[in-house]
């Protein structure tokens, strides 16, 4: 229950998606001699990057290409994305001419021996446009722009990666036409990648706010003033992962009832954000935390709740059970009963529901999700029955 980083994401500031996305591109498996240097040179750069040291970061990828320069020839895969990534850590060092030589090294190399449709290519001409850009050459950045998102656009749009990388395509292009004085076609291309960005981390959390900066900027250099003080006074408030507390591990009863309000927030800032928003695992740990010492709400948990936490989804899916009791149960004062198990039940579907395409199945919520209509009448049917099942077994425990 407790192992929630695997969807916990970095937290990397603008072009950032291109950092992440690269990273992942690189966990593809190196299947050569000197395997275990490679990868501990890999983690070495990884943590490097992760923390802003671009510097020791273009020196790592140095030593793993020239590592593994010697065991492939310049088609390998990894080999190409790992120069793309050395030219990462040249442009986050400003050096632009030097990472535009990189890239375009990486792209060229693509071109020629990969396939040019696939989601990798699309992501190299991606970061190709930044570099073309910071290196002043906008038209070419124009182009590879376009020619990405033209890529990106048409694929699936169930892989949240690929959807993530549209996203940051759009952003970094209306980067490019604020540059040029395209202020109307930037602004278009920055409200398609705020929808994705919105999408997958929620309207008040930190990245949505940052691009959101992003937008206001480029209204008020268009001279739309009006337009530009609205979304002043969204950014007034703050991000809600800012307000997220830190996890805390609870020593009794009456410590956690101390911060019953801080459980609500939390539990409330699970149930309102996608999977994917910021402090996700630092909101449901410290809800979770706060729950197994608490004696002001009961969760209870039978045999149909244990079958939802056999997966890493599922269980992720329980916390938001969890969440639902303790937000109705806090904010109405009762510990449990049946109206507030199955307030909670719709509240998991509801999230199992928006989160599915990142969750994947999880069978014991696929009736919950089918039958979840509008009059919510099959899905209330469905949760009375489990409600059923759950008194019978709490009736029989011991007290």
């Amino acid at each position: 229950m407790n192992n929630l980083n695997v969807y916990e994401k970095r937290g990397l500031k603008k072009f950032s998606l291109f950092s992440m996305i690269f990273f992942f591109m690189l966990l593809v498996p190196i299947t050569v001699k000197a395997q275990d240097d490679i990868k501990s040179l890999d983690s070495l750069a990884d943590v490097a990057i992760n923390n802003g040291n671009y510097a020791g970061g273009y020196l790592l990828r140095t030593k793993q290409i020239d590592m593994l320069s010697k065991q492939v020839d310049k088609s390998d895969s990894n080999l190409i994305l790992l120069i793309a990534n050395r030219g990462m850590c040249m442009e986050r060092l400003k050096k632009f001419d030097e990472a535009l030589t990189e890239v375009k090294k990486a792209v060229e190399l693509w071109t020629e021996f990969k396939d040019s449709t696939s989601f990798n290519y699309a992501s190299l001409l991606n970061y190709l446009s930044v570099c073309q850009m910071n290196a002043n050459q906008m038209n070419d950045a124009v182009e590879s722009s376009q020619r990405s998102i033209s890529l990106l656009e048409k694929m699936p749009n169930k892989d949240m990666t690929q959807w993530m990388n549209l996203g940051s395509a759009y952003t970094n292009f209306a980067e490019t036409l604020v540059k040029l004085k395209r202020f109307k076609d930037a602004i278009t291309e920055e409200l398609k990648g705020l929808k994705i960005i919105q999408k997958y981390n929620g309207d008040d959390t930190t990245p949505y706010l940052d691009e959101l900066v992003s937008l206001q900027k480029y209204l008020k250099e268009s001279g739309n003033e009006a337009a530009a003080d609205k979304i002043a006074m969204l950014l007034e408030e703050g991000a809600a992962d800012l307000r997220v507390p830190k996890e805390k591990e609870f020593a009794s009863a009456k410590e956690a009832s101390k911060y019953n309000a801080e459980a609500l927030y939390c539990s409330n800032y699970y149930l309102d954000h996608p999977i994917t928003a910021p402090k996700m695992s630092e909101a449901s740990l410290f809800f979770h935390n706060w729950n197994m010492q608490s004696k002001d709400v009961t969760v209870p948990f039978g045999e149909f709740e244990n079958d939802i936490c056999q997966s890493t989804s599922g269980a992720l899916c329980f916390l938001a059970y969890e969440a639902g009791i303790i937000s109705n149960g806090l904010r109405y004062n009762i510990k449990f009963n049946k109206t507030i198990y199955l307030a909670a039940i719709i509240k998991m579907t509801r999230f199992y529901i928006n989160n599915k395409d990142y969750l994947g199945i999880v069978p014991p919520l696929e009736p919950f999700a089918q039958a979840y209509t509008p009059d919510k009448l099959k899905i209330m049917k469905l949760a009375e029955e489990k409600y059923e099942t759950l008194d019978k077994s709490l009736k029989k425990s011991p007290k």
